[in-house]
């Protein structure tokens, strides 16, 4: 296609039109076609383009492969169902390793952490920024440990951010261990590349698989619930940047055995309870009414199926599983029907998210301005 045989406008209107791979490729082509692609707007109005069609949708997985000893990230199509084969890419992370974290993706950005190194991501352009280390002059004697972490977009102030739940400690005097003092939370902004420390007063937060979730503009942890002598779900609304705890089920009565999930599934917020073993049921919750915790309904048990331990994302009809021995497997919700993909990766170390590609860039994305997809 020859640009000058064509009115710029409908240049742009085709280029809108296609993926993220095919536009970096027509960078390419010409100094005008690249300077288009290039610029914020367009990217802003790609992405526009892409929610509106709702095109372009995958699904993002993260995996730790033993043989290679790194994390990588891969990309299933949105038809799961005749996709059996092994991701075609695969994406190093750098900085990875085992226990590396993948946080919601939001405008083709997603947030990846192991609890002390926190990267942000386009895997889209294989863009990747490690974020400083927090520094603040915390009271003397005093250490931090990150407990819990979260990402989003602020579309109030056209701002992406990422949140650090902390917990505050002293050495024990035996060195035995150390000695709780207490939780604070520190955000970071994208445009300022710098950390700040905000005035709130939150709850332990715990960490299960897929305890951590982004959703409706808010970021969700698993933590106590101090009022209650239980559980809650911790939401911190990225806009307001103000906290919520919202009570569970009763049948939540840590410990009791089970581990728990958040995942997405028909728009609502579904919590899982499952006790990894033999032969493994998921009991599946919504949360009917977001914020209400008097509208958690059980909706339907999955399993027991055999050798499958852990929850991985619902998509669609299907609930994606990972099995004992590092398998990626399906679930129809129907009729409960296994279907194994070959795609594996060390035990427990599977994380996946619905991802929408894009063009935005971390350098370029403060921005952008556009609603979080």
């Amino acid at each position: 296609m020859a640009s000058g045989n064509l009115p710029e406008d409908a240049v742009r209107e085709i280029l809108l039109m296609l993926p993220v791979k095919s536009l970096l490729r027509c960078k390419s082509v010409c100094k005008s076609w690249y300077t288009l692609i290039t610029m914020p707007s367009f990217t802003t109005a790609h992405l526009n383009c892409n929610a509106a069609l709702k095109r372009n949708h995958c699904i993002l997985i993260k995996r730790f492969l033993k043989e290679s000893n790194k994390s990588v990230l891969s990309f299933l199509s949105d038809e799961i169902s005749s996709n059996d084969h092994v991701p075609p890419t695969e994406i190093t992370i750098p900085h990875s390793n085992h226990f590396l974290q993948m946080m919601g993706s939001c405008n083709g950005l997603v947030c990846l952490t192991d609890h002390r190194d926190i990267i942000l991501c386009n895997p889209s352009i294989r863009d990747f920024k490690v974020l400083p280390a927090p520094s603040f002059n915390y009271p003397r004697g005093l250490f931090s440990m990150t407990l819990g972490v979260g990402f989003g977009f602020d579309p109030l102030s056209n701002e992406y951010k990422v949140i650090r739940i902390a917990q505050l400690h002293e050495d024990d005097d035996d060195g035995a261990g150390y000695v709780f003092h207490s939780v604070i939370v520190e955000i970071f902004n994208l445009s300022t590349n710098s950390w700040r420390e905000i005035d709130a007063v939150v709850p332990f937060v715990w960490f299960f698989p897929c305890s951590e979730l982004l959703f409706n503009g808010h970021f969700h942890w698993w933590a106590d619930d101090e009022d209650h002598g239980g559980e809650s779900m911790l939401s911190f609304n990225i806009s307001t940047e103000v906290f919520q705890q919202i009570r569970l089920p009763n049948v939540c009565a840590f410990p009791d055995g089970n581990e728990r999930g958040f995942l997405v599934l028909n728009e609502s917020i579904a919590l899982l309870l499952f006790n990894p073993s033999e032969q493994t049921s998921f009991d599946i919750w919504l949360m009917t009414e977001y914020g209400v915790a008097e509208s958690w309904t059980k909706q339907f048990t999955i399993g027991p199926l055999v050798q499958v331990k852990r929850p991985v994302l619902f998509w669609k009809h299907e609930l994606l599983l990972e099995k004992a021995n590092g398998q990626l497997v399906s679930c129809d919700l129907k009729f409960q029907r296994l279907k194994e993909f070959q795609v594996y990766g060390a035990q427990e170390s599977f994380r996946a998210v619905a991802y929408s590609e894009s063009l935005v860039s971390i350098k370029q994305a403060i921005s952008i301005s556009m609603m979080v997809v």
